[in-house]
């Protein structure tokens, strides 16, 4: 009885302690200096979203710009801008963009938030290194996160690392509304500044697009 009294405190210690693995920092620590914020930083990459209740797949190749709270995705027919403040959702094949002033809890759209969220990855996440495991055919050492904040829409996000040179092979979200998103890099680097009107909607080039305000 002694024992399983000890045992039965010791628990709570043993599971938090597993919670945060030293092992995954030396891969989250390069990700999180190659996300630095201070940069402007440009990733090509391929994607899939996936609708796991519907049955539904949707893919295609984007571009992200991220600097600091800003970014811009680029994902072919439509485009997502973010300065900071305002969101504006352009689809340029009905030409209509939506601007909108985003919640700090509504600002997650597919792969900007949690790429921003990684940067800070040892206070918004407990992580894991699953070790050696194959990812579309290849060999990937596996990082997994679970965020800190029970609230977010992320139920867990894996991150696919090269084992020759740790660098960032792909990124797999699973949303709690059974959204799965997965990401395969192409390209990631360090960019010149592209200045702050690079992540608003232009009127100029774009003459012919209606404007939808949506602020509150």
């Amino acid at each position: 009885m002694r024992t399983i009294s000890i045992l039965a405190l010791l628990l709570p210690f043993i599971t938090l302690a597993g919670q945060k693995d030293p092992a995954a920092r030396t891969y989250l620590d390069k990700l999180a200096r190659e996300l630095d914020p201070g940069h402007a930083l440009s990733i090509d990459f391929e994607y899939t979203r996936e609708d796991l209740q519907a049955g539904s797949q949707v893919e295609g190749d984007a571009t992200l710009v991220l600097l600091g709270e800003m970014y811009k995705l680029d994902l072919g027919d439509a485009l997502i801008y973010f300065d900071g403040e305002k969101q504006y959702s352009l689809n340029t094949e009905i030409e209509e963009v939506y601007i909108s002033s985003p919640k700090q809890e509504d600002r997650e759209f597919m792969f900007s938030d949690p790429i921003k969220l990684l940067r800070t990855y040892n206070e918004a996440f407990k992580y894991r290194l699953m070790g050696e495991m194959s990812f579309q055919q290849e060999k990937a050492l596996e990082v997994q996160l679970y965020p800190e904040e029970l609230g977010g829409p992320y139920a867990l996000i894996k991150l696919y690392f090269s084992i020759n040179n740790s660098s960032l092979k792909a990124i797999v979200i699973r949303q709690k509304d059974g959204i799965l998103y997965t990401m395969i890099v192409k390209k990631m680097q360090e960019v010149d500044d592209p200045g702050a009107d690079f992540f608003r909607f232009s009127s100029t080039e774009y003459p012919n697009v209606d404007v939808i305000e949506l602020m509150d």
